[in-house]
């Protein structure tokens, strides 16, 4: 396969067709903050609107010389880790849940659910370049306003190769407001000679809209699949982990590499409600192991009471059993996280509390006959000594998520017992 002619861009051109995004705040990311956590800073009803800003000086975007583009519509076969595409006039991009369905999600959901955590582009070429443009919205706004990183990580050969940030993009300010143009670019040089196999991760901490990937003039190319076994994610902002290096340094995707395994990471940062949508998105992939990580962002004003929160994990599992009756499933429950432990808000459980209902729960299931679930206490891959990579008492930075990753593939990955048998 061959791509097209040489993308270019006119001087001042940008995207305006985008509508805009209303973002109600949920107090503290539904569950997941403290007053200093990352979605508690938006305002109760923040509209965001298309985005008109101009990088600042003469920065503009050039056609590259001496390459293809290769068509849009060949990104279906490249991207893995989304659920579906949004496709658009001049651009594609992947979301982690199904377009059909977008008028069924809050905002809130709707936005974290389109960040591109665990999504990568997967290619075999001899080309020595590759660049890819597309517009890009940073949730740059870390827990101390500090910026997030928004890296795209090449692998080549399954080895790092580089690992940089977009020239451009927009930023997305703690109030949520947009500065900066959309439109931006990354480009990587001087790759290896030769066929190789490559894959892009692009940042979990931005949605990113694809509108042009470009090699070198005349390079082959061809789509890299991934046969091997697939394990689906399902939590909150430490599943999303956009505090990592990257989306190849989330726990699922550490995790994933050690144990030479495909990755599908719906990790939603404040939105992992124990919702019927989520499970029947679960439901619906194609997965050889479930791995649930439930619970924290369900604390915050006590939005889910014992009783309610028993049912609703229920639910879950008995909605995901519908199409997995023997997919192993691990359920987690929530990491340490000091000021939750004893101390539940507004009537709801506390952290202690939920570990124990989680408990509960995957023993009902084991004796009603369910033998592919089993039980994983949070604290077993981030506990009270791990508390210096815990910032904000809430989300571990990269070394947390590493250790998390390292932690997951022993307990329940490797060897004897595993989630994938050898």
């Amino acid at each position: 396969m061959r791509g097209g002619p040489a993308l270019q861009f006119r001087s001042g051109e940008v995207s305006t067709s985008a509508p805009p995004l209303t973002l109600p705040s949920p107090r503290e990311e539904r569950g997941e903050g403290s007053k200093t956590s990352r979605e508690g800073a938006f305002n109760e009803s923040l509209t965001i609107a298309p985005n008109t800003a101009r990088m600042p000086g003469d920065f503009q975007f050039k056609a590259s010389p001496r390459m293809q583009t290769l068509d849009l519509a060949h990104l279906d076969a490249l991207l893995d880790g989304h659920i579906d595409l949004r496709r658009r006039a001049g651009s594609v991009q992947p979301l982690r849940f199904p377009v059909a369905e977008i008028g069924f999600y809050d905002p809130f959901t709707r936005w974290v659910a389109s960040a591109s955590a665990g999504v990568r582009l997967r290619l075999r070429t001899d080309s020595r370049r590759l660049r890819l443009a597309a517009t890009q919205r940073l949730a740059a706004a870390g827990p101390e306003g500090e910026q997030r990183p928004a890296a795209y990580e090449l692998y080549i050969d399954d080895q790092l190769f580089a690992r940089r940030a977009a020239v451009g993009g927009a930023v997305m300010a703690l109030d949520g407001s947009l500065s900066g143009d959309e439109r931006a670019e990354v480009v990587f040089e001087d790759l290896p000679a030769g066929e190789k196999s490559i894959s892009l991760w692009l940042p979990q901490s931005a949605t990113v809209s694809i509108t042009a990937l470009e090699l070198d003039d005349g390079a082959a190319w061809s789509p890299w699949p991934d046969p091997r076994r697939r394990i689906v994610f399902h939590g909150s902002s430490i599943s999303h982990c956009m505090e990592a290096e990257g989306g190849a340094g989330s726990w699922p995707a550490v995790a994933c590499a050690l144990a030479d395994a495909r990755l599908l990471n719906l990790g939603w940062a404040g939105s992992c409600l124990l919702s019927g949508l989520a499970a029947r998105i679960i439901r619906d992939q194609g997965a050889d192991a479930i791995v649930l990580k439930l619970g924290i962002n369900v604390y915050n004003d006590g939005m889910l009471k014992e009783r309610t929160f028993l049912d609703s994990v229920h639910s879950m599992l008995s909605i995901i059993r519908e199409k997995h009756a023997l997919t192993p499933i691990v359920v987690i429950s929530p990491i340490f996280s000091a000021a939750r432990e004893d101390a539940g808000d507004n009537g709801g459980p506390s952290l202690r509390r939920m570990r124990e209902l989680l408990a509960e729960v995957v023993a009902a299931r084991v004796r009603s006959g369910d033998a592919s679930i089993r039980y994983l206490s949070g604290l077993d891959l981030f506990g009270e000594a791990d508390a210096p990579d815990l910032p904000d008492d809430l989300h571990p930075n990269a070394a947390g998520y590493q250790r998390m990753g390292e932690r997951f593939h022993r307990l329940a990955l490797n060897g004897e017992g595993g989630l994938l048998p050898a």
